[in-house]
């Protein structure tokens, strides 16, 4: 029947059914959110208004303890109200009963297990060892004294001869050398066997030797000038003779296909550049550049590449880019390294500036969202506590663990502070690449002569 329904003229073909299709999302996830968020804000309004009701309740209602001044005043003063505090009495130590003559003493033992002590006020068993310690010890220290005071203090050696003492002026020998370190070395082992400081001087005096020795073969180097300050003596000829005089000459060109230091390479740059990070970049030179003495042969043609790289480390407040151009490669292919010439912009001041991104409304809702946070830190620390309350173990762990997070929070958004500002360089700037370098060329420039 459905598809008799269908075929019927009266059906339009374009008509959906209820029951056919996509069905449309409805708003139930966004009913569910809203009502959490509006909970949510209902539960921190309440907390906010018990907070400000606790704040600012009057003071006949808060809960005082019961008394006087005068009872806080005896409780803290105590017996003693006068301000005076009376030294404590010193009571004499008891006299031991002394017997009368002729009368009989009976000693009474305290402890009836321990060994009888001997007559005469003998000291108790542990003050008699720890003086027989200390006894031994002193007469221990009295023995390595003297044994010190009777031993050898010197060693008898030969002293080394240095390189100005020996015969004639001249150094000693590798051969000499090492019969004195020899001689040295058996004399030190025999009275090492008598006294035992006395290897530690010999090895000290073989070591010596060895040095003198070793240095006498070896000329002293001459002293270095110390380095003068930032003046202008640094950028003049240093030598003797007239002073007014210069040595240098003229020099003629190499070749008459030279491009001397001082000239400029116009060009235009391709690709972009973004100081967030380092790389290269490409540019294109937009005139013909000739040679430095006649003008007329043409070096670098129009529509040659330049290959070079920019720096990444911006300083707050830089707006220009370090930028340092190193080949050249020409129409036919064949390519040209010029070390690592700068960059200039038209009017002749070094790097590039295009736009500047200081990053302000970054900085700016660092600021704002980091002044929110110490206020929540401070209005998560209790107020301060009255007269007889204590601080419950919940209110200090909440307390810690505000500040704890406030403070890991607001570091996060410091470290976001600081951040130095991006510069962009767009394509289709104009420059000139400054020639530090003479470049000189076989010939004139002349497509695929390779």
């Amino acid at each position: 029947m459905s598809g008799d329904e269908d075929m019927s003229p009266d059906a339009s073909p374009g008509s959906v059914r209820r029951k056919s299709g996509v069905r449309r999302v409805n708003n139930l996830p966004v009913y569910l959110v809203g009502g959490a968020m509006g909970i949510f804000l209902l539960v921190m309004a309440l907390a906010a208004w018990d907070r400000s009701a606790q704040q600012n309740r009057p003071a006949d209602q808060l809960e005082a303890k019961a008394g006087s001044t005068s009872m806080f005043a005896s409780e803290i003063a105590g017996s003693e109200k006068d301000g005076f505090v009376a030294p404590a009495k010193s009571t004499a130590p008891p006299m031991p009963e002394i017997p009368p003559p002729g009368a009989i003493i009976v000693a009474r033992p305290d402890d009836l297990e321990a060994p009888p002590r001997p007559p005469g006020g003998a000291l108790p068993l542990e003050e008699q060892r720890g003086m027989e310690e200390r006894e031994r010890s002193r007469m221990d220290k009295l023995r390595q004294l003297d044994e010190a005071v009777r031993s050898r203090t010197t060693v008898q050696a030969a002293a080394p001869r240095s390189a100005g003492s020996a015969p004639g002026g001249v150094p000693l020998s590798r051969e000499e050398a090492l019969t004195q370190m020899a001689a040295l070395q058996q004399q030190a082992d025999a009275q090492g066997r008598d006294n035992p400081a006395a290897a530690y001087l010999a090895r000290l005096q073989q070591l010596q030797a060895a040095s003198l020795g070793d240095t006498a073969t070896r000329p002293v180097p001459p002293a270095e000038p110390a380095a003068g300050g930032k003046d202008y003596h640094q950028f003049d000829v240093q030598g003797q003779g007239d002073r007014w005089r210069l040595d240098s000459r003229a020099e003629a060109p190499r070749s008459p296909y030279e491009l001397r230091a001082g000239f400029i390479v116009p060009a235009v740059l391709i690709s972009g550049v973004n100081s967030d990070l380092p790389g290269q970049i490409v540019a294109q030179v937009s005139q013909d550049v000739f040679d430095t003495a006649t003008g007329k042969w043409r070096l670098i043609p129009q529509g040659s590449r330049l290959v070079g790289q920019y720096s990444s480390d911006i300083a707050y407040g830089q707006s220009r880019v370090l930028v340092a151009w190193q080949r050249i490669v020409f129409p036919d292919g064949k390519a040209m390294d010029i070390g690592s010439m700068p960059g200039a912009d038209s009017a002749g001041y070094a790097g590039f500036r295009d736009q500047v991104n200081n990053h302000y409304f970054r900085l700016f809702s660092s600021a704002f969202l980091m002044s929110g946070i110490t206020a929540g830190i401070a209005m998560s620390q209790p107020q301060t506590l009255s007269l007889g309350t204590r601080q419950s173990a919940s209110s200090a762990m909440s307390e810690a663990l505000g500040q704890q997070l406030g403070q890991v929070t607001a570091q996060l958004i410091a470290r976001n502070m600081n951040i130095a500002p991006t510069l962009e360089i767009r394509p289709g700037y104009r420059f000139n690449v400054i020639v530090t370098k003479d470049l000189t060329f076989s010939r004139p420039y002349k497509a695929f002569d390779y």
